[in-house]
């Protein structure tokens, strides 16, 4: 895609779950968990045991929006499309990847870290950017010093994103914040701690309704 390329909407808005498991397939009672929290956008990476079979049953719910993670190739692209998945995020910028959504009219969220490949991100026709990993480079401070000269791109910071950051994510103008194992992780899930996870979804998402309104007062 070139810079002429006209970039949707953003791909995803608020708090959006990444569910990263390395051995156990998503139970659906990690969907309703997130859902009964008020977290209704969720990302199932595709190395997730039986990733491409979650987000299939998952779309089917009215309320959720379900996503592929971790999309690298045009041929996880297709697979994660076929299986009905709503929007992509991919670790890094993939024109392969941006061609075929782009092509089937799926969002994508891209991922990059400098300003310069959130710039490019955005210009090969990313629907949002995702900013990873952000805590490694100061998280807040990081992404406010980003935004100054990229304020039109839309931003989605990712990697250890904690739960008191999200009020400056939101009142700094962020699309959504990306949460993985602060929201679903793999001991909640050996244990079927739904009510923990539920908590926690509540907690997130709370914060983000308050960023959201702070921002607007």
């Amino acid at each position: 895609m070139s810079a002429e390329h006209t970039n949707p909407g953003p791909a995803v808005s608020g708090v959006v779950a990444i569910i990263r498991l390395r051995e156990d397939e998503p139970d659906d009672a990690i969907a309703t968990a997130l859902l009964d929290g008020g977290v209704e956008v969720m990302e199932v990476t595709l190395p997730t045991p039986g990733a491409l079979a979650a987000i299939r049953r998952w779309n089917t719910h009215p309320d959720i929006l379900v996503g592929a993670g971790t999309v690298r190739t045009a041929c996880d692209a297709d697979a994660a499309i076929a299986a009905g998945a709503r929007f992509l995020v991919t670790p890094t910028t993939m024109p392969d990847v941006l061609a075929v959504a782009h092509a089937a009219g799926i969002p994508v969220a891209c991922g990059a870290l400098t300003p310069t490949e959130i710039d490019l991100a955005r210009r090969h026709g990313a629907a949002a950017v995702k900013v990873f990993p952000v805590s490694a480079l100061g998280g807040v401070d990081y992404l406010r010093a980003v935004r100054e000269p990229l304020d039109d791109v839309p931003l989605l910071p990712t990697g250890g994103v904690r739960v008191e950051d999200l009020v400056p994510y939101a009142r700094m103008g962020c699309v959504g914040v990306g949460v993985g194992g602060a929201l679903v992780s793999a001991d909640l899930v050996a244990d079927r701690r739904w009510e923990t996870m539920t908590e926690r979804a509540g907690a997130f998402a709370a914060a983000w309704h308050e960023g959201l309104v702070r921002r607007d007062a």
